[in-house]
């Protein structure tokens, strides 16, 4: 069991989201920042495929595990502190009934806590979304217990650490998107080489940008599906790259799709940053993710 004494600003459970539902309305969800949850998972031992851990959004999120635990903590600007202060992306021995703080940083955004054996979720019956688990996505409270998962405590995988992305990168890397027709070569130009920068307003659902206005030729599409990175260009010409908790379908054109690799990176700007796309093409987004994957296989 695991006992929550202070959440921080949110805290939530997430899993790696569930795929393949869209022609039901239901997004994948998910974490915001994909390879930061399963860095973290893979730092504790977990099969990131079917374990559940905290996305944290502002610190400081404290808990005690009530048996022996290996823990990691990943993101943006993150750190565990315990009896001592242990770096982010570092695997860390829990003691029972032991105080532990994640610590973030004033570049936090979206931050991920992962407990050997995974946070225990139970699925919903008697609906049509029963494959959904019970406590996805929702907020939870100070003083609330989670139950933990069965997991094998690994003392030797303690001070194993994961080397974390350059989160203050501004460089996005893009494939072209599938609505590439609709925008002039003028349009595409200055996508791929203006600066845009992160508004407010952005969430898990999508992130807001500000700059030069990209101009479509003929506005609005028809409805079609989308995913996770789309760069949507509405009618007033500032894109929305669409992230976990995205829409299942949208009506606005695609001028380019954020590679996975890189979906984290954008996920993690902070209103008021700056970020630039660069076009690259399907195989070097393909060798992007194999890096990806092999960088997670090498910590487990």
């Amino acid at each position: 069991m695991m006992r929550i004494e202070t959440t921080g600003l949110r805290a939530t459970i997430q899993d790696r989201g569930r795929f393949g539902h869209l022609r039901e309305g239901i997004p994948p969800s998910g974490p915001a920042d994909p390879a930061a949850f399963a860095a973290a998972q893979a730092l504790v031992g977990n099969d990131e495929s079917d374990a559940a851990a905290i996305e944290i959004v502002g610190g400081a999120f404290a808990f005690r595990c009530e048996d022996r635990r290996i823990v990691a903590v990943t993101g943006r600007d993150v750190s565990l502190r315990g009896r001592d202060v242990v770096p982010g992306w570092t695997a860390a021995f829990a003691r029972p009934g032991e105080t532990y703080t994640v610590l973030c940083g004033e570049r936090s955004r979206f931050v991920y806590l992962a407990v050997s054996g995974g946070i225990a979720t139970e699925p919903i019956l008697g609906s049509r979304a029963a494959y959904l688990p019970a406590g996805i996505g929702r907020p939870l409270r100070t003083g609330e217990a989670l139950p933990l998962g069965i997991g094998r405590v690994d003392m030797d995988r303690a001070g194993h650490s994961a080397v974390s992305p350059d989160y203050d990168t501004g460089q996005i890397r893009a494939i072209t998107g599938p609505h590439a027709q609709r925008f002039t070569d003028e349009a595409h130009s200055l996508f791929f080489q203006a600066e845009f920068r992160v508004e407010p307003a952005s969430d898990r659902m999508g992130t807001r940008l500000s700059g030069p206005q990209i101009a479509t030729r003929e506005g609005e599409i028809l409805t079609v599906g989308v995913v996770a990175g789309a760069v949507q260009i509405p009618s007033g010409g500032t894109p929305i790259v669409l992230l976990s908790e995205h829409q299942a379908t949208g009506g606005y054109p695609v001028i380019a799709t954020v590679i996975s690799a890189d979906l984290g990176l954008v996920a993690q700007r902070l209103p008021g940053e700056r970020l630039r796309f660069v076009r690259v093409d399907r195989d070097r987004a393909v060798d992007a993710l194999r890096g990806v994957r092999a960088a997670l296989e090498a910590i487990a």
